[in-house]
């Protein structure tokens, strides 16, 4: 596995682990009655951190007891797969939308983490667009909704195709990526007015990429206490 991004399965004590356990947390408390069951993460713009941000969520969520399965529906773009070391020629979303083959027979279980299944994006060459606005795209999100307790969508950059505005239709939340001191706020602001208008329900922005100061308390204890374990 990507251990340099999966740094919450291999670091449990660093500072960025707490972060994604801290995101949780929010989530959770926002989450009551479990209301955003099935959540897209997207972003602006390319090379924001979509994909370590969504596969650390769903890390600590399946190790925090819920059930998760993660969806890899960039089909232009597939990483997921990669990051769990999985060969990504194996069939996947595209192949079950292009060939309907049933969920449980593609899903991937993820070492370590009994909790934690993953969809990747598969090995058809489609047009993406129009399999994610297919009804047998939403039929697959519904048979999810009944075995898993948490669903999350990886999808293309709002700002570069369609996709995560259709896909936004489907799901209960959307949580929006943003690079610090990176991405535009001109971005920022045209990627929410796409989701605005599709009636994209926006639950959050994540910020990543975050440079902390070396001198600040809770950043020198965060790393004495990973040092030490």
């Amino acid at each position: 596995m990507d251990s340099v991004s999966l740094i919450t399965l291999n670091d449990a004590t660093s500072f960025v682990t707490e972060s994604y356990k801290l995101l949780r947390t929010n989530l959770n408390f926002k989450n009551i009655n479990n209301r955003y069951q099935v959540m897209l993460v997207t972003s602006a713009g390319k090379e924001e951190g979509k994909t370590t941000t969504i596969s650390n969520l769903a890390i600590t969520f399946a190790q925090s007891g819920k059930r998760v399965l993660l969806i890899d529906a960039d089909l232009r773009l597939p990483r997921v797969g990669g990051y769990f070391d999985i060969n990504k020629r194996k069939k996947g979303l595209s192949n079950m939308l292009v060939d309907s083959l049933p969920l449980d027979s593609l899903i991937n279980k993820v070492e370590k983490l009994e909790l934690l299944e993953v969809l990747t994006a598969g090995n058809k060459q489609v047009s993406p667009t129009e399999l994610l606005n297919s009804e047998a795209f939403k039929e697959i999100i519904s048979a999810a909704r009944e075995a898993y307790d948490l669903i999350l969508i990886d999808t293309p950059p709002v700002l570069s195709f369609a996709d995560a505005s259709i896909v936004s239709q489907v799901v209960d939340g959307v949580l929006l990526v943003v690079a610090a001191q990176e991405t535009k706020k001109a971005m920022v602001i045209e990627a929410k007015k796409n989701l605005d208008k599709v009636g994209a329900n926006l639950i959050g922005v994540i910020l990543t990429k975050v440079k902390f100061k070396r001198d600040d308390n809770y950043y020198r204890y965060a790393k004495d206490k990973s040092q030490s374990s």
